[in-house]
């Protein structure tokens, strides 16, 4: 896409949606070309009638002159509504260009880069603006157009004047320096608008704000977010006022030349070449011609934002629209023998060591498959490799036998099915929240209760008081679950899909009690040897509770990016490696305190 495609989007949308309102703008436009020169047209005929006192004529004159200003005046308030009316159309269009954009952005190593980000920090409710821009342009032409009537007028009654289309074009070209070093400024300070939004977001949100008034960070972070809008406004502040010296610069040049024009037209009266009327008529039109000039830059500049906008959207459009895989074979009706993984490494852009190096495993097809190991270890990386969100830095992923980087990623992504550890809180009704784990399933209430079901949050959707069809989110008039119950809802959501060939559960009981983690898990085991019998299902847990993942067909303990080990849970204690040392310490802390009395009971209640 490039900006005239853009513009040309914006007014077919205008067209499609709102054609009355487009077809009156466009009168408009028109009209005012035509009143202004009638009104200097005019403006001549009122002098010389009162000149050579017809006061017919003068008031003939009189009137349309009155009638071209007043349509001048009122016609430009009445097409910055219609504008306004025009630009919502183009600027939900644009909206939805913007969301379609970033979803073709598929590898989740270009999501989460900071020059995505930057893209993102601009194009942010700036649609609107875009979609203004482009029809502010017509006006902009049309202002140009004024100025060419004016022009020819200035041709016929003092012709010395026209040396001001000359004088124009300095002050068009600095101020378009200046804008672009406006441009320049705020493409600069992407970074600090996202660290300052970021930081408004952490100290206005109930959730992180809790945390931060028990720590006491809320004077730190105000003084971090007040040092970024400083660094962005300095560094635009700067910008803006050298855009100002330009545009001051080109006007100095403008007076100078307009001034040496009018002093010719007057020596062209006093030598009689030219009638006593004309000056005042030159006068009034070179006034007309600033007040010209000065809207359309006051429309560039009013409006850069929307040229920002566009800019961002076009750099994102264009950006390659990868999946990670490519389309050459096509996803297998049902696993058969295995997801395997040879010598895979993969280190994040930017980083100086691999987060995983030298994997080798195979996920035996209807097999549940255990993953474990410190904080740090990459787990979630694999768990990412495995779904596709990541391509490999060295080594290959198969599916029964064919590369994962030849399979479609949306073939691959439609039978996969994934509970995160950071879950997405979807503030929807609870029958959407969970159907969309299955968007083609969405209206499917006996899919959404068994998903429930499955996902061990009937007993939270029952509780609720309008059950499947209650509004989640505080911020949207809904109801406002706890940790447990949203992890419930995600995990209900991830049981949406019928048919996967790989089911992920990212610590899917983080925030539950050891309880309901032991129930929650004896049901996803249930559950993953159903799928396990109808499609080979390999379903891959990752837990840091050694507890729940013992009964896993296959453990793999990830330690500093390698496996460290891998078995059965059997195989593995009787190695006593690792694992077998992380599992031990992990059951001594549930063990009951066989020494209660360590602490004397006075001093317990004095605690209390």
């Amino acid at each position: 896409m490039t900006r005239f495609s853009a513009f040309r989007f914006v007014y077919a949308v205008g067209w499609r949606e709102r054609r009355g309102v487009l077809m009156a703008y466009l009168a408009l436009l028109a009209a005012d070309v035509v009143a202004i020169g009638g009104f200097g047209l005019a403006l001549r005929a009122l002098i010389g009638a009162a000149m050579s006192h017809d006061s017919t004529a003068c008031v003939l004159a009189a009137l349309v002159a009155s009638l071209g200003w007043a349509m001048t005046a009122v016609g430009g308030s009445i097409r910055t509504n219609l504008i306004m009316l025009l630009a919502e159309h183009g600027g939900t269009c644009l909206d939805e260009r913007t969301l379609r954009a970033a979803g073709r952005v598929q590898g989740l190593a270009d999501l989460e880069s900071a020059e995505y980000a930057d893209r993102v920090a601009l194009l942010r409710g700036g649609a609107d603006l875009a979609a203004t821009y482009a029809w502010r342009l017509l006006d902009l032409g049309t202002t140009l157009l004024r100025l060419a009537v004016v022009l020819s007028l200035l041709v016929v009654v003092a012709p010395a004047m026209t040396l001001l289309l000359a004088a124009l074009v300095p002050v068009l070209w600095l101020q378009r320096r200046g804008q672009a070093g406006v441009a320049r400024a705020v493409a600069a300070s992407g970074s600090d608008t996202r660290l300052a939004e970021h930081l408004h977001a952490l100290l206005t949100e109930p959730g992180p704000g809790m945390e931060i008034r028990v720590a006491g960070a809320e004077l730190w972070l105000r003084e971090l977010a007040r040092d970024a809008w400083f660094r962005l406004i300095h560094r635009q502040e700067k910008a803006r006022y050298a855009a100002a010296g330009l545009v001051a610069a080109g006007w100095a040049a403008f007076t100078a030349v307009s001034l040496g024009a009018l002093l010719v037209t007057v020596d062209a009266i006093a030598s009689g070449r030219a009638r006593p009327a004309d000056a005042l008529v030159a006068v009034m039109l070179t006034l007309s011609l600033c007040v010209q000039a000065e809207n359309a830059m006051t429309t560039i500049q009013r409006h850069a934002h929307g040229m920002h906008y566009l800019d961002a959207l076009i750099a994102l459009e264009a950006q390659p629209g990868r999946a990670p895989h490519g389309a050459a074979a096509l996803v297998p009706g049902e696993l058969r023998d295995a997801i395997v993984l040879d010598d895979v490494a993969f280190c994040y852009p930017g980083a100086k060591l691999p987060i995983l190096r030298g994997i080798d495993l195979r996920l035996a097809a209807g097999t549940t498959v255990a993953v474990v190991g410190e904080h740090g270890a990459g787990k979630t990386t694999l768990v990412k490799l495995l779904c596709g969100l990541y391509e490999p830095t060295g080594g290959t992923v198969t599916v029964d036998g064919q590369s994962l980087g030849a399979i479609s990623a949306h073939d691959w992504w439609s039978r996969v099915t994934v509970a995160f550890q950071d879950y997405a809180r979807y503030a929807f009704v609870v029958r959407e929240a969970v159907g969309c784990g299955d968007p083609a399933a969405l209206d499917d209430l006996g899919r959404v209760r068994l998903a429930v079901a499955h996902g061990a949050a009937t007993g939270v959707v029952e509780a609720l008081p309008q059950g499947l069809d209650t509004q989640l989110g505080e911020s949207f008039g809904g109801v406002e679950l706890s940790g447990g119950q949203w992890q419930r809802i995600a995990l209900s959501r991830a049981f949406m899909r019928r048919d996967p060939l790989l089911f992920v559960l990212d610590e899917p009981t983080a925030s539950l009690d050891a309880r309901s983690e032991h129930e929650l898990y004896e049901r996803h085991m249930a559950q993953a040897k159903q799928l396990a019998r109808e499609w080979g299902t390999v379903t891959v847990v990752i837990s840091h509770r050694f507890s729940t993942v013992r009964a896993a067909d296959h453990i793999v303990v990830l330690a500093e990016g390698h496996i460290a080990e891998q078995g059965s849970h059997t195989d593995l204690m009787d190695r006593d490696g690792m694992y077998a040392e992380l599992y031990r310490l992990q059951a001594a802390g549930y063990l009951p305190d066989a020494t209660p009395a360590r602490i004397p009971s006075g001093a317990r209640r004095e605690e209390g």
